[in-house]
């Protein structure tokens, strides 16, 4: 299950960051540049616990996305409640994987805030 998470949360990096190159607003440059950046150190902190935990992580597919997003917002938001519904699944248990999960569900929500609200 934790090969899902990170398969979908590399496909949304790539998302981001094209979405970040496309737009024409400096505050949604901005956001979708923080985000893309903190997302790859918010990953790589929830594998490294997981894998202490419980052991390296299986090969992983990275589910394709349409090269561009038609709402990059909308998708951030989406892919927010599916880390949400799934994160027991993914941490198997382990508080610290699943406190660390959150913290990226987080980082989805804070970006969708300023994507909406800051302009």
């Amino acid at each position: 299950m934790i090969e899902g998470l990170v398969g979908r949360v590399f496909a949304t990096r790539s998302a981001a960051h094209l979405a970040h190159f496309a737009t024409k607003s400096y505050a949604t440059h901005m956001a979708l540049g923080s985000f893309y950046e903190d997302l790859i150190e918010a990953i790589d902190e929830i594998v490294e616990v997981y894998q202490g935990k419980f052991g390296l992580i299986d090969p992983f597919a990275v589910p394709a996305l349409p090269w561009k997003v038609s709402d990059i917002a909308k998708h951030l938001s989406a892919e927010a409640e599916w880390i949400e519904a799934n994160k027991k699944q993914v941490s198997r248990g382990c508080d610290a994987v699943e406190n660390l999960i959150d913290e990226l569900a987080a980082l989805y929500h804070r970006t969708v805030y300023k994507l909406e609200n800051l302009r």
